[in-house]
């Protein structure tokens, strides 16, 4: 069982400041991740993780979204990070 409950982001019963984070989040990425909907418990850290991602990885980067990942990835994997 996870500490951190991952919420559902089609639960009726969700906190409205959580469905739009993570509306939001899974649209800039694409889909849907585990992290965004554990993150999604503090609404305004979900934003500020996605904001912080955005401007790192994805805003003004000369890289097409797969190499991007595939950065990201070859340096997790090099440095024993592992999710």
């Amino acid at each position: 069982m996870a500490r951190i409950p991952i919420l559902d982001e089609n639960d009726p019963d969700l906190d409205p400041n959580a469905r739009t984070a993570l509306q939001a989040a899974g649209a800039a990425r694409g889909r849907m991740i585990n992290i965004h909907r554990a993150m999604a418990n503090r609404p305004e850290a979900l934003v500020a993780f996605s904001n912080f991602l955005t401007t790192v990885y994805r805003q003004d980067s000369t890289l097409k979204p797969h190499h991007g990942e595939l950065a990201y990835l070859t340096a997790t994997t090099v440095n024993n990070c592992f999710y």
